[in-house]
């Protein structure tokens, strides 16, 4: 969880996870929607996908026991080079190394490392310098104290040299060009994309389908969606009932991906037909991404069209 979301966001969503899975075998047990209901708001869903197969992994090919070789723990899904660094590291005092974005920034700092690490040459130093710098012993403790140096101390604005244990070793510090490094990623345009989301209503129920596995929002239930034009509107509403008819269109609204920019238009449609599932609004099982969720509950909030 604590990949790409910060901790003050995670806390509350892994002591919810664990509530529902205490056991690895209660995860790999669990069906796929169970683990993305637990997951829905962290964003990333690939990555609760991943871990829902280790936990499968792990149960039937190494007898529930976490593996201790570097190759096979890098061989779980979702897990690269860092995170089995850190995972050997920290659980079990094995010499590896770790490179998560604090140490990244505790490193270009220390070392007035130039470039992003997006490129190759850059982050091919950063993996040198963290090989040179990570001991033979107490691997465990040096592993959290880098990440926590750049957590707590070593923090992307304004970082707090003064209490540093490492500033005198600090090149960046000693030069007063903190705040250059780590370089900043070059910046790109983000595109946009606009999309009609239909919300397709019968009875006071919502239709919902799974998404598939890849994508955006993978595996989460979510709302019919077309290109936000008349002529694709119409063809999608008379693709899932002939019969259906708009019955508000809501205030869109932007959803913002890593790489671009989703621009939501709601409409709400009546419709009458037996030819697909629909769910109570406190359908609670079911994994969703979060302009789904908003939309449901701006349904709840007495928005939902009369079934007459």
């Amino acid at each position: 969880m604590l990949q790409q979301t910060q901790v003050a966001t995670v806390i509350g969503y892994f002591d919810r996870f664990i509530h529902h899975f205490p056991t690895l075998a209660d995860l790999a047990n669990a069906s796929e929607d169970e683990v993305l209901a637990q997951w829905a708001g962290l964003g990333y869903y690939a990555r609760a996908r991943n871990l829902h197969k280790t936990a499968k992994i792990i149960i039937k090919q190494y007898q529930g026991v976490f593996p201790k070789d570097f190759n096979q723990v890098l061989s779980l899904p979702g897990i690269g080079r860092s995170t089995a660094g850190a995972i050997l590291s920290l659980s079990f005092n094995q010499q590896h190394t770790i490179l998560d974005g604090n140490v990244k920034r505790v490193l270009a700092r220390v070392h007035q490392v130039t470039g992003h690490h997006s490129q190759s040459a850059t982050l091919n130093k950063l993996w040198q310098l963290a090989d040179q710098h990570t001991p033979r012993s107490r691997t465990e403790h040096y592993t959290q104290a880098i990440m926590d140096l750049g957590a707590t101390l070593c923090t992307r604005t304004k970082p707090n040299c003064a209490h540093c244990p490492i500033s005198d070793q600090c090149l960046s510090f000693k030069a007063g060009t903190q705040l250059q490094y780590p370089y900043p990623k070059p910046k790109k345009q983000k595109p946009s994309r606009t999309i009609a989301m239909l919300v397709f209503v019968n009875n006071q129920k919502v239709h919902l389908y799974k998404r598939p596995s890849s994508g955006i929002w993978g595996g989460l239930w979510s709302f019919v969606e077309c290109e936000n034009m008349p002529e694709a509107i119409q063809q999608t509403l008379l693709a899932f009932d002939p019969n259906a008819a708009i019955s508000k269109h809501l205030d869109s609204f932007k959803h913002t991906f890593t790489h671009y920019h989703l621009h939501i238009y709601p409409i709400i449609i009546k419709c009458a037909t037996t030819d697909h599932e629909f769910y109570s609004l406190q359908q609670s099982k079911l994994g969703m991404p979060k302009p789904v969720a908003k939309i449901i509950s701006y349904l709840e909030n007495g928005d939902m069209p009369s079934s007459r």
